[in-house]
């Protein structure tokens, strides 16, 4: 436990090197700035969502930015000289990963609450829940598929693996929707009256089955990328 807690410590660290000030702005002032300018404005429908946007993007950085930290004049010699195991170097990553999710969750919370309280004077708690673990999960499968790809290339051959993954995946997607629309148009149709309709007749043990089925998802796809990360780690050459 030592161990982890001296690696998560360093990588807090690697994280704030360029200061932790622009962070401190970035996660508060940024989204509380946003979200004011929504209420003058009358904008708060896309207000809220432009703040937990820009801050979904730095939070899913973050973590990453320590790759980049050890690439600089080859830092990532020290992590075979320091007195933490490897193994606890990489748990210790992750949980940088879970703190900045949590960081997350409570920015989605803040951001869609006030948005919410602003429209129509309260917070809706499943409109709420809903887009808070969207976010969590979302963010949860994003960095589990980084940190496996940061472990085993540099950070700028990772960063542009996964956006040809995305690429391949867009057109994949796009290619069926389009084979689907051309041979059974009737079908989209269907398939998206269907979403619709049970979306809005789910009830609250739906949603809390839906939010269920979302953690275990994320929980599957962080042990998996855990595995895949010290396998390539425990082998690697620094």
């Amino acid at each position: 436990m030592t161990g982890v807690l001296r690696a998560f410590v360093l990588d807090v660290r690697r994280v704030a090197s360029q200061g932790m000030f622009s962070i401190v702005v970035l996660l508060i002032g940024f989204p509380a700035a946003m979200v004011l300018l929504g209420s003058i404005s009358g904008g708060v429908g896309y207000m809220p969502g432009a703040a937990v946007g820009g801050v979904a993007g730095m939070l899913a950085l973050l973590p990453l930015n320590t790759f980049t930290f050890e690439q600089q004049g080859q830092n990532n010699w020290m992590n075979g000289v320091i007195p933490v195991r490897r193994i606890h170097q990489v748990i210790g990553r992750y949980l940088v990963v879970a703190t900045c999710m949590l960081i997350l969750a409570l920015e989605v919370a803040f951001c869609a609450g006030a948005g919410m309280w602003f429209e129509s004077g309260t917070p809706l708690l499943p409109e709420l829940a809903v887009s808070v673990l969207i976010a969590v999960v979302a963010y949860a499968l994003l960095e589990s598929a980084m940190l496996p790809l940061c472990y085993r290339f540099t950070y700028q051959k990772a960063l542009l693996t996964m956006m040809l993954i995305c690429i391949g995946l867009g057109a994949v997607i796009a290619a069926i929707f389009a084979l689907l629309v051309k041979l059974v148009p009737a079908a989209i149709d269907d398939l998206a009256s269907w979403v619709t309709s049970s979306a809005e007749a789910m009830p609250g043990a739906g949603l809390i089955w839906l939010a269920l089925g979302g953690l275990a998802l994320a929980a599957a796809a962080v042990a998996v990328s855990l595995a895949v990360s010290l396998r390539i780690y425990l082998t690697k050459e620094f």
